[in-house]
Formats: C-alpha cells, structure tokens, sequence
C-alpha cells in the first residue's frame, strides 16, 4: 500500500493531535510509534511492527480513530438520561411535518 506525501502529514497531524510528542522509531529493521516519553505505543494498543515508517503511521492512525469510535460509543459510559435525551433529538428530526 501506497501512502502520498499528503495523506502521511494528515494521518500524522492527527496523531500529534492526541501524542504531540510520538514518533517513529526503528529497532530490528521494524517500525513502530513511541509517544515521545519512551513507551511503545504498539504494545499499547496490540500492534504488531510494520515494514515501513509510513504504514507504522497509517495503522496507529486507523487504530486512534477505531478507539475513539468505541469510547464515544460504549454502552458503559452512556447513562439512560443521555440516551433519552439523544432518542429525543434523533426522533424530533424522523416526525414528518
């Protein structure tokens, strides 16, 4: 998989956005993302190195948006007065007029 010049500094700027200090480091001929204190953030999130700096970018990139999918979305953190007032709101919009 090919990744331009454009999308690499979007995917990072992203990824800087929630680990301002991440970048890629390289240890046995594989890629993967520290968050500029030292941790592996691979291990983090159960991401096994890559080939190539770029995809190391992309695969962190895909994994931030997939939790931050699940985070806003967890059954666990939605309390019954929220999803109450979220039906209302989806359902005002439904009625015909």
């Amino acid at each position: 998989m090919e990744i331009s010049n454009n999308k690499l500094r979007r995917i990072k700027k992203r990824v800087m956005n929630m680990y301002p200090k991440s970048k890629v480091h390289i240890h046995n001929g594989k890629y993967y993302v520290l968050d500029g204190e030292g941790n592996k953030l691979h291990n983090e999130y159960m991401i096994p190195p890559q080939k190539t700096s770029h995809m190391a970018w992309y695969w962190f990139d895909s994994i931030i948006k997939t939790n931050q999918n699940i985070q806003r979305t967890h059954p666990k953190k939605m309390s019954l007065e929220n999803f109450n007032k979220k039906f209302q709101r989806i359902s005002g919009r439904n009625k015909t007029k």
